[in-house]
């Protein structure tokens, strides 16, 4: 499988690397304007972020926010789409979610979490322990997208209802009850 991880300035990188060892793996670092050419891809990875410290909400110029190209690439990728931490928050945007900044962030913890009913049927687990580190979060669905599971900051999981698109709030490259291979294999 080859799979092209655009990279959001993640500091999990080795790890994220690690997690999807024995595929064929190519890693783009995002900025504004990339091509994203996956023509030849089986799958698109996006990456947690805040490594560099560009969140969901700052802007690359007046009126144009950091991940605005990368919001449109997901809306058009006919590619299977796994979206990590800053990448869940790029495809809730992208699908007319509100990403909120958190009054407190998750650093770096693992918290344990229940999956909705349709989780459950997906994923086969009720409960979660996941890897946490972010300081933005989803309050409610983005369009099209059946949540899979929630935590006390907010959903944790959603997959497309027609689109092989998945995306974690948590580090599942970061171990935890459900891997990054798991997501891969789901798909």
């Amino acid at each position: 499988m080859k799979i092209l991880i655009i990279n959001n300035h993640t500091k999990h990188l080795p790890e994220l690397t690690e997690a999807l060892a024995g595929f064929d793996l190519e890693v783009r670092m995002y900025r504004p304007g990339l091509d994203f050419s996956c023509a030849d891809k089986d799958l698109i990875v996006l990456s947690g972020g805040g490594g560099e410290g560009l969140e969901i909400d700052d802007e690359h110029q007046a009126g144009k926010l950091w991940y605005e190209d990368e919001m449109r690439f997901v809306r058009g990728c006919q590619k299977p789409i796994i979206g990590i931490c800053m990448g869940f928050e790029v495809i809730s945007r992208a699908y007319g979610a509100k990403v909120a900044k958190l009054s407190r962030g998750v650093d770096q913890l693992f918290v344990e979490f229940n999956t909705t009913p349709d989780g459950a049927e997906i994923l086969g687990n009720k409960t979660l322990n996941q890897f946490e580190a972010h300081d933005y979060c989803v309050k409610e669905a983005p369009k099209d997208f059946k949540v899979l599971a929630k935590s006390r900051t907010g959903i944790e999981i959603i997959k497309h209802s027609t689109r092989l698109i998945f995306a974690t709030q948590f580090h599942p490259e970061k171990g935890g009850t459900l891997t990054l291979g798991q997501l891969v294999n789901a798909l």
